[in-house]
């Protein structure tokens, strides 16, 4: 599960946010820290949803600094330990983060031990690379999740998490083109995250063609 994540083109009507520049603004992880009630409403929920199962995967959107997993996992810890004093037993979830902030991507080798799987965000870190953004009708056409910077960038992340031996996964449009699914199979990514109107023609294109 996704910890709350709005802003830019994820607007909540209920708590309006409006800035000049909304995708380098208040989003994601940066807002869920500083509304920490927020936060632990949600992980309370979702720790308690999962306390049966036991298999909860928590992923926070927006990293760009390691100061920002550090106070997410305290938050973290002190609502198991609220629920645990309340006699809720829940064990404590895997944590994963999005890669969309180019800056994440460097950092990686450094937040061993803070992560545990990997999702890149493809549309914000497209955005992001090739400073164009996809919701403005003047520049709309220039955005390609396809670039080659996008591609090395995401290269450098699927060898970033080989090393460390953490899943990492694709989300966004990216995940659903056909021609961008050939060269993230080769890349070596084996998990991708569509709507479900996609799920049947990604799947004839993976099983008919050959990975290597």
């Amino acid at each position: 599960m996704r910890i709350l994540d709005i802003g830019a083109d994820k607007p909540l009507p209920y708590f309006p946010i409006h800035e000049e520049n909304p995708a380098l603004g208040w989003r994601g992880i940066r807002f869920c820290l500083d509304n920490v009630s927020i936060l632990v409403t949600q992980l309370r929920a979702m720790l308690r949803a999962s306390a049966s199962a036991g298999n909860l995967k928590i992923i926070v959107p927006m990293v760009s600094t390691i100061t920002e997993l550090r106070e997410f996992h305290a938050v973290l810890d002190d609502t198991i330990g609220q629920l645990h004093r309340e006699g809720v037993q829940v064990a404590r979830p895997e944590v994963g983060i999005m890669v969309e902030v180019p800056a994440a991507i460097s950092q990686l080798a450094k937040w061993k031990g803070y992560i545990e799987f990997i999702s890149i965000g493809s549309n914000d870190l497209s955005q992001y690379l090739t400073a164009v953004d996809r919701n403005n009708p003047r520049v709309a056409s220039k955005y390609d999740h396809l670039h080659p910077a996008v591609l090395a960038e995401i290269a450098r992340v699927v060898e970033a998490a080989g090393r460390q031996k953490l899943p990492v996964s694709v989300c966004g449009e990216m995940a659903s083109d056909p021609e961008a699914v050939v060269m993230l199979v080769g890349m070596g990514i084996r998990k991708l995250s569509m709507s479900a109107t996609q799920l049947p023609k990604i799947k004839w294109l993976i099983r008919a063609m050959n990975s290597s």
